[in-house]
C-alpha cells in the first residue's frame, strides 16, 4: 500500500501560505495549484486512480497544529478527487507532545512503524516539524525498509521557498530520496567492512 508520512507545521492563523511547488530532480512532483503541504505533490503523483492510500501525519498537540490538521485534510481531499484516488481513513494523526525531549521522539519513532507493512511503498516530506520529528519519522520509514518484506521508500520530498530581499518569490518540491539511498549504501559499505568506501561513494556519485 502507499503510505505518505508528513508533519503538520505549527504556523498560526494567516501564517501558512499556499505555494505553487516546482519539482526539482522528480518531475512527478509538479504540481500545478497552489497547496500549503508539500506531501501533497508527491499525493499528486504518486496516487493512482482507485488507489486506497493512507496518509499519516505528526501533529503537535495545540490549537495551531490542529487547525492546521484540518486545512492538510481539505487539501488532501482535493488532490484525491482529482486524481480519483482514496483515501478512506482520512489523515490519520499521530500526537504528540510539544516538548522535544527525547523520549518523545522515541515515543514518536515508535508510534510510526505501527503503520508499515510488508510490500509498502513510503512516500516522506521531511519540510515540517522539528528536527528531532523530522529525524523520527525518516527512522520510520528506513525502519520499514530495512525490516518489513518488500517495503520500498519510493520519494523522499522537502518543499523549500525560494527568497529575494527577504520576500518569497517561489517555492520548489525538491526530491531528497538519493539523500536515504546513500545512507543505506554507507550502511551496508561498513557492514561489510569495505576497507576504502570514499573510494567506492565517490565512484558511485560520479556515475
Amino acid at each position: 500500500m502507499k503510505k505518505f508520512f508528513t508533519a503538520i507545521p505549527l504556523q498560526g492563523p494567516g501564517q501558512l501560505h499556499s505555494q505553487i511547488y516546482q519539482a526539482v530532480g522528480n518531475t512527478k512532483l509538479q504540481l500545478d495549484q497552489a497547496v500549503s503541504f508539500p506531501i501533497l505533490t508527491a499525493v499528486n503523483g504518486y496516487a493512482e486512480s482507485d488507489d486506497d492510500i493512507r496518509v499519516i501525519a505528526v501533529v503537535t498537540d495545540n490549537t495551531d497544529a490542529r487547525r492546521n490538521l484540518g486545512i492538510f485534510q481539505d487539501e488532501l481531499n482535493t488532490i484525491c478527487q482529482k486524481n480519483g484516488a482514496h483515501c478512506s481513513n482520512g489523515v490519520e494523526p499521530v500526537f504528540i507532545p510539544e516538548d522535544d525531549r527525547v523520549e518523545n521522539q522515541m515515543s514518536t519513532f515508535q508510534k510510526l512503524i505501527d503503520f508499515v507493512d510488508d510490500d509498502d511503498e513510503l512516500f516522506l516530506c521531511m519540510t515540517f516539524g522539528t528536527k528531532p520529528i523530522s529525524q523520527a519519522m525518516m527512522m520510520a520509514i528506513q525502519y520499514a525498509y530495512r525490516v518489513k518484506r518488500n517495503a520500498s521508500i519510493s520519494c523522499v520530498v522537502y518543499g523549500g521557498l525560494v527568497r529575494q530581499e527577504g520576500k518569497v518569490v517561489g517555492s520548489c518540491a525538491y526530491d531528497m530520496t538519493a539523500l536515504v539511498q546513500m545512507d543505506e549504501i554507507v550502511r551496508k559499505l561498513a557492514d561489510h567492512g569495505v576497507t576504502n568506501p570514499k573510494e567506492m561513494i565517490d565512484r558511485i556519485l560520479s556515475l
